[in-house]
């Protein structure tokens, strides 16, 4: 017998199904964020969330608590997650640059003059 058949054949087998879902952070802070994605996610889904911010990639386990379709868009929704802790804020951990990214945000929004008067 095989090592897979023995996998297989076990009573205790537990497996894990996964996805990738392409997100946008539409807003962010230190306890969660809200996410718009063309895909519905069920609340109550974990999942890591990966946000790749001045070329490198920051992750943190996060809990889907809402989804809702958008009105009068189809095929795109509203997804509130909070951050899991899991583990601690460590060097590559979202949580850590929350307030580098609401600042970075802060500053784009004033920099596009089409959402100034």
């Amino acid at each position: 017998m095989d090592a897979l058949d023995a996998v297989l054949k076990s009573s205790d087998l537990v497996a894990v199904l996964c996805r990738e879902v392409t997100v946008q952070v539409v807003n962010i802070s230190a306890s969660g964020c809200l996410l718009e994605s063309g895909n519905r996610l069920a609340p109550g889904v974990t999942g890591s969330l990966v946000v790749r911010f001045e070329a490198r990639d920051y992750a943190d386990d996060v809990r889907i608590m809402r989804c809702q379709q958008c009105e009068g868009a189809s095929g795109t929704y509203l997804i509130g997650a909070e951050f899991l802790w899991t583990n601690a804020p460590h060097d590559g951990s979202l949580r850590r640059i929350v307030t580098r990214l609401q600042s970075s945000a802060i500053k784009a929004e004033w920099s596009d003059p089409s959402s100034q008067m």
